[in-house]
């Protein structure tokens, strides 16, 4: 009876190690679509003596227990980037792995479809938080904040112009407190417009207008629309004038620098504290040709709200603002490791690592063997579909063949009980 029953033991361990293989097809083909996954091996072995304890006397020696589903083996092949257009995805083409969770024991995932949680959190798809740097720091290893970005205004206090005045203009006369700025249009040389930024951060747009008062002389005035200072919008409200000269070679001389800084006073309707700021002209030039400004230069800025962000190839991350600046948020690292095969899957796409994958390496994507980010990008998932329905056939086909085993082995266990009886 020994041999009968050892047929059912092993006919019974193979049902049960086909089963569970089938189970892996199944949960493949259902990961078919999900981002980063990476395709499970049913990895069989055989057994002896192992499926009752100590083998009973009397059966031959070489007569295993079956065959049982010893690992379950996540195959870390990389998959196709695929772009999406989302300004959020991040799909790591090599190697390497992002880091989830806490960083007193992180978890490692390849799952780039990154949220924004209502803390401003850069986090997984499942709430994980994204570790990795903030601001410019390498060092310490934290949750990133996309919101820090955001920046509050900053007053003007020095203007910068650099350009042309056309030394071939015809001299004019300053206008005496003009009511509008088409009196002033009329009498001048040159203008040119410039914002400024108050202590709250908004914008006001400061018209410099430059009259040719004599060979050499100009007069530079700077006016406000009076709607900004208490005054009647649409008429010019003077907030500053300067004369200066400039010298034979069409440079303002060294020591006339002074006199070419227009200092203007703004005392600003909306709340802001009263404006104080220079206007720097001491960089103009004036030869024949056209007046113009080809620079500029200031100290102050707008409030800046997150408008997009942007994702380098080495991982960092930059928020670009609605006042035009951008500013880099963080960084987000990648992590390896000597033995990926001794990551254990955690679910929902996130690994954990064991003993036997050794201590991360944590340093710059594109650095070393890790790969490079691609922005506005996923990972696909590596589930071969016609490799998984041909490993289907296969375990359905082991899983029949061992139902088969067992059913005859049952059959001539009742058949000797009859003849016994």
């Amino acid at each position: 009876m020994s041999g009968i029953e050892s047929a059912l033991r092993t006919s019974a361990q193979g049902l049960d190690a086909h089963g569970q293989a089938i189970a892996v097809v199944g949960d493949n083909i259902s990961n078919a679509n999900t981002t980063a996954y990476k395709t499970a091996r049913a990895e069989f072995a055989d057994l002896l003596g192992e499926a009752s304890g100590d083998r009973t006397a009397g059966v031959v020696a070489g007569i295993g227990d079956g065959a049982a589903l010893k690992r379950v083996r996540v195959l870390q092949e990389n998959g196709v980037i695929e772009p999406t257009g989302r300004e959020l995805d991040v799909g790591i083409a090599g190697g390497g792995f992002f880091m989830v969770g806490d960083t007193a024991a992180p978890q490692y995932t390849r799952s780039g479809n990154f949220e924004i949680d209502k803390t401003g959190l850069l986090t997984s798809a499942t709430g994980l938080p994204i570790l990795g740097y903030s601001g410019v720091d390498t060092t310490t290893l934290g949750t990133i904040n996309m919101y820090s970005a955001a920046t509050t205004g900053s007053v003007t206090s020095t203007v910068a112009l650099f350009g042309n005045l056309n030394a071939s203009a015809p001299i004019t006369t300053v206008p005496a407190n003009p009511t509008t700025f088409k009196e002033v249009a009329k009498a001048q040389s040159f203008a040119a417009s410039q914002p400024v930024y108050d202590s709250l951060g908004v914008r006001h747009d400061i018209q410099v207008a430059y009259f040719k008062t004599g060979p050499g002389a100009w007069t530079a005035q700077a006016f406000i629309d009076g709607g900004d200072v208490g005054g009647t919008a649409g008429q010019p409200t003077l907030i500053g004038t300067t004369s200066f000269t400039f010298g034979g070679n069409g440079l303002i001389p060294q020591a006339n620098a002074a006199q070419a800084t227009i200092n203007a006073q703004a005392a600003y309707s909306n709340g802001a504290t009263a404006g104080a700021f220079a206007i720097d002209l001491s960089s103009m030039t004036q030869y024949a040709g056209g007046s113009l400004i080809n620079n500029v230069t200031q100290d102050g800025q707008a409030n800046g709200n997150v408008s997009k962000y942007e994702f380098d190839s080495d991982g960092k991350i930059y928020a670009l603002l609605d006042n035009g600046t951008r500013s880099q948020i963080g960084a987000v690292p990648l992590a390896s490791f000597q033995n990926v095969d001794g990551l254990e899957r955690s679910g929902t796409g996130v690994y954990s690592a064991t003993a036997s994958a050794g201590d991360p390496t944590v340093s710059s994507a594109g650095k070393g063997l890790l790969g490079t980010l691609e922005a506005s990008s996923l990972e696909r998932s590596t589930v071969d579909i016609a490799g998984q329905f041909v490993n289907l056939v296969l375990f359905q086909r082991g899983y029949q063949a061992n139902s088969q085993v067992l059913s005859a082995a049952n059959e001539i266990i009742q058949g000797t009980l009859g003849l016994i009886r």
